[in-house]
């Protein structure tokens, strides 16, 4: 096929199955009815529906569902999508949920055919290419895909902006062992049926190289088959026959707060404009403005700024938040059966929903509880939010705070019948992200823009690729990266980083 982003995969089991079911259904019309059902479509829109979920992870909703605009699954479909829709519910491959009004969400949908086969065995099954029956739909499908993409000019804008690394991401610089993953996946006892297909089906895009790629204005991130690969499975990854590592900044965002503060106390402000100007979203570039006007740099707010450099630099962040929680607090989450670790409830990104989550070890537990301090609202009072805000310097949570500050919030959320309206709310959640995003979008420009475009100048013939902060790279550059990508750092923020590696060995 012609373009990369309409080829699907589908496991033979559920293949057959429909193929079944619609020659059944179809039996019953004229050989030019309207009403008979097309494999074609049928199979695109299950996969479609499987692709959105697996790149757009953030909007899967609690129950696992995926929203999707009718108005571009009904060009896609030919205008068909309420007959799919209904066939595909009604025979049991997907199951959707209504839009919202209120909201203006769009309908959800999840494959659920798997869902009714609970007594199988956890097995991964082979996935292969399906071929289309009709080459007309074929051809009207890659025309339209293509034309979508070039309204959101997503791919267009990393294309035009990180070319050094999407070049790469693609079948001939990137093989999959997939055989070898999926006994992998096959014995591991620990993951649901749900995920081992999921699992299996991201293997698989790679292996039958189906590659996306695409650079969102939200977090600024370079996002591919790769980015939305679990780690587990990045080991049955190489590059024509070389070994692959990964190299990332330890404590990525915290060190990148650290260096923007010790900017701060230097007044080092061309380094600080310079990094401003890398920042894609332009409410982020103007909060980070009001923030910067907003601080005094008084003895107090110096010192703790550098009590944080101190605290990211030259300490385990993590370990020292867990030396600094109250006793009483680490009582509430501490395990009391023979497992150990500690227990609490907390966000889980695939299933939308917090859940009780163990941790073998403390320094895990705050891992998570400084990645939920970046996200959550200033408005949340939990327990162990709380404990964390007392731990940091008191500069530090009020540069956090200031950063997710909107006037909405001066609004009572109750006060007697009145509540807050739903256009307060939606600007209220949005600037309780800005924090993140600024943290997000200032690590992506250093990486994405900075260091791997100049690494790819200095060795142009080295394969190379990102997964958020992340630089892959062959084996054997590892030192002549890991070097790189230190000293930039340093010249850039003025902070000396730790870096990690990861061998990608099965």
């Amino acid at each position: 096929m012609r373009y990369k982003n309409t080829y699907i995969t589908l496991e033979a089991s559920l293949f057959k199955h429909l193929e079944n079911n619609i020659n059944r259904f179809n039996c019953h019309f004229s050989e030019n009815d309207n009403n008979k059902v097309m494999i074609d479509k049928a199979v695109f829109m299950i996969d479609y529906i499987r692709h959105q979920k697996s790149i757009r992870k953030d909007d899967i909703t609690p129950g696992g569902y995926i929203r999707v605009p009718s108005k571009f699954l009904n060009i896609y479909l030919q205008k068909d999508l309420r007959k799919y829709k209904d066939f595909l519910v009604r025979y049991g491959y997907i199951k959707t949920i209504p839009y919202c009004k209120e909201d203006s969400k769009s309908y959800g949908y999840k494959v659920c055919f798997f869902e009714n086969k609970r007594d199988q065995k956890h097995e991964i099954e082979e996935y292969s290419a399906y071929e289309f029956l009709s080459f007309t739909y074929e051809k009207f499908l890659s025309k339209s895909l293509k034309q979508y993409a070039k309204i959101e000019q997503k791919k267009t804008a990393a294309e035009r902006t990180t070319k050094h690394l999407t070049k790469w991401l693609n079948g001939e610089n990137i093989q999959a062992d997939w055989q070898a993953a999926f006994k992998f996946l096959e014995k591991d006892q620990s993951l649901s049926l749900d995920q081992k297909k999921q699992y299996s089906y991201s293997i698989n895009r790679i292996r039958l190289d189906q590659w996306y790629f695409l650079r969102s204005t939200n977090d600024n991130r370079l996002h591919s088959n790769l980015t939305n690969l679990p780690s587990t499975l990045r080991k049955y990854l190489s590059h024509n026959g070389q070994k692959l590592v990964s190299l990332d900044i330890k404590t990525s965002q915290p060190y990148l707060l650290a260096g923007v503060f010790y900017l701060i106390i230097e007044k080092n402000t061309d380094s600080l404009e310079f990094l401003k100007q890398g920042l894609r979203c332009k409410q982020v570039r103007d909060k980070f403005d009001t923030v910067m006007n907003s601080i005094t740099l008084s003895d107090a707010t110096i010192a703790d700024f550098r009590a944080y450099k101190s605290l990211v630099c030259d300490n385990d962040i993590y370990n020292y938040i867990g030396s600094k929680l109250s006793s009483k607090f680490i009582s509430t989450v501490k395990s009391a059966n023979t497992k150990g670790g500690y227990f609490d409830s907390v966000y889980n990104t695939e299933l939308g929903r917090k859940e009780k989550t163990h941790f073998k070890d403390l320094r895990g537990f705050c891992k998570v509880l400084v990645l939920e301090y970046m996200y959550c609202s200033v408005e949340n009072n939990s327990l162990r939010l709380k404990e964390l805000r007392r731990v940091y310097p008191d500069a530090v949570n009020e540069f956090i705070d200031d950063f997710k500050y909107c006037k909405e919030l001066e609004i009572p959320k109750r006060l007697g019948r009145r509540r807050r309206t739903k256009r307060q709310k939606e600007i209220i959640s949005r600037s309780k992200k800005l924090f993140s995003k600024f943290l997000q979008q200032l690590e992506a420009f250093i990486v994405l823009d900075i260091v791997t475009k100049e690494l790819s100048k200095v060795y142009p013939k080295m394969f190379m690729t990102t997964i958020h902060d992340s630089i892959i790279v062959p084996k054997n550059y590892k030192n002549e990266v890991k070097t790189f990508l230190q000293k930039k750092l340093f010249e850039m923020l003025g902070v000396r980083s730790e870096i990690k590696s990861e061998l990608w060995e099965a």
